[in-house]
């Protein structure tokens, strides 16, 4: 049957009340309890329970019983001792020893929810000092009297969580920083990465010198920028003409995405975070090897300490290698360590690739397009040669001519500028911009610094 839910009154807490007066296993008797059951059943179901053997079980053992924890944590308490399946003799001795094989990593975490207070502390050796009987306390505050007697109770505990997690977490943090390092080496030392940026500076540069002159360099943010830039028929973007200009001009740099590696597992990584634990790491370490030292030299740590040392010692070494990586491909592109996480910087370039290559395959799309309506043209042309030049279809034939010219004009437009205004290819530009400084620029650049480029009104955005 499902869980209900209900917080329930303690055995002690029932003399009294009006539930010392009913008697619901009467009511049980009167109704289809096998209805009942097929109506709200779960999927998984145990043995039945004899409600009434379990209640007088309660009754008897707890009818009598004192309760010195708050009712609420008590309840709690005995939910999680009854998971352990042991006594508290068991638990209190694995602890001592750090037996992770009796106490599993869950269950010792589940139990660190519940070290004693210090207030529970003083009311346990009150109990104690007044020499009450300790049979009349129930079975969850014997445990927590037993339990607050271990000497150094949090360091042990927080020792077997941290030997428990720790193979899992050094598998979990490596991958991690694998990643930050691959893409940030990755992309700093791309040579056709670095061309594409010059392709885009000189754009830029061309597009604002009449207005606001030239620049060094861009943030990277302004990558976003190419694909809100429309030609003037608004048929295409900046990126799209930029994807077309590498394809036809500089074809050995068009795959430069296939230099760049684990950039999109970078960007899901808190490399702030994965620092964060690798030195929590330490600190349990550093904890396990003190409490080495005052444990008699327990065994088992010794065990661990001389098989995970160096295990860490390699984690930390990855570590200081992502950040060196990070910080350094960062300052490479002139954004600030600090306020560029890699949760921004590596996105800029999962939506640059994504979006270069959409591009890509538009461009080919289109080409294709315009392959298939001129190879049509021509097979009509052809066609209308066969025909006499007399004929009423002549006229049409010479339309044809026309259009036929009309779209190899319109190709050798498509493969330059798609602003307005501007001739030239684009090793014009790039060669003007190499061979003769704007003027512009000696007038603007002041000092070689990074700023973001700006589109004047004359494109769309």
């Amino acid at each position: 049957m499902p869980v209900f839910n209900w917080v329930a009154l303690k055995p002690n807490q029932i003399n009294g009340t009006v539930f010392n007066e009913i008697d619901d296993e009467r009511i049980l008797e009167d109704l289809n309890v096998d209805e009942f059951e097929e109506i709200f059943k779960t999927k998984a179901q145990g043995p039945a329970i004899d409600l009434s053997s379990s209640k007088q079980k309660i009754t008897q053992k707890g009818s009598n019983k004192v309760t010195l924890l708050e009712a609420n944590r008590a309840k709690n308490l005995a939910i999680t001792l009854r998971k352990a399946g042991k006594t508290a003799d068991e638990i209190c001795k694995a602890i001592h020893v750090f037996d992770l094989k009796t106490l599993p990593v869950d269950f010792v975490e589940c139990l660190m929810r519940f070290l004693p207070t210090e207030n529970e502390v003083k009311v346990f050796r009150l109990y104690e000092r007044e020499r009450k009987p300790l049979e009349n306390l129930s079975d969850e505050d014997r445990f927590m009297m037993q339990f607050s007697k271990i000497e150094r109770l949090m360091q042990k505990m927080t020792i077997m969580a941290f030997i428990g997690n720790f193979a899992e977490s050094v598998q979990m943090l490596t991958p991690q920083l694998h990643s930050i390092i691959a893409a940030s080496v990755s992309i700093k030392s791309s040579q056709k990465l670095k061309k594409i940026l010059e392709i885009i500076l000189a754009l830029g540069n061309y597009m604002n010198s009449s207005k606001r002159g030239a620049v060094y360099g861009f943030k990277l943010q302004s990558l976003d920028l190419l694909l809100d830039t429309k030609s003037t028929d608004r048929k295409q973007t900046l990126l799209h003409y930029i994807s077309n200009v590498v394809k036809e001009k500089y074809h050995q740099v068009s795959l430069f995405y296939n230099e760049l590696h684990y950039v999109e597992k970078a960007a899901a990584v808190s490399l702030e975070n994965v620092l964060l634990d690798v030195k929590e790491l330490q600190r349990g370490m550093d904890l396990t090897k003190r409490e080495y030292t005052m444990h008699d030299h327990n065994t088992l740590l010794k065990e661990f300490i001389l098989n995970n040392e160096g295990k860490l010692k390699k984690l930390q070494d990855d570590a200081k290698i992502a950040q060196d990586a990070f910080d350094d491909v960062v300052k490479y592109f002139g954004e600030n360590p600090k306020t560029t996480p890699p949760s921004v910087f590596f996105p800029v370039f999962v939506r640059f690739v994504k979006a270069y290559k959409q591009a890509e395959e538009e461009n080919e799309l289109r080409r294709k397009q315009e392959q298939a309506l001129m190879e049509k043209l021509l097979e009509q042309e052809a066609l209308m040669e066969q025909q006499d030049p007399k004929s009423p279809s002549h006229k049409s034939k010479r339309q044809q001519q026309e259009l036929i010219a009309e779209l190899r004009r319109r190709q050798v437009k498509d493969n330059r500028h798609v602003y307005e205004g501007k001739d030239g290819a684009i090793e014009d530009i790039i060669t003007v911009l190499k061979t003769v400084p704007f003027t512009a620029r000696t007038a603007k650049r002041g000092s070689r610094f990074f700023c973001e480029p700006v589109l004047t009104e004359e494109y769309h955005y």
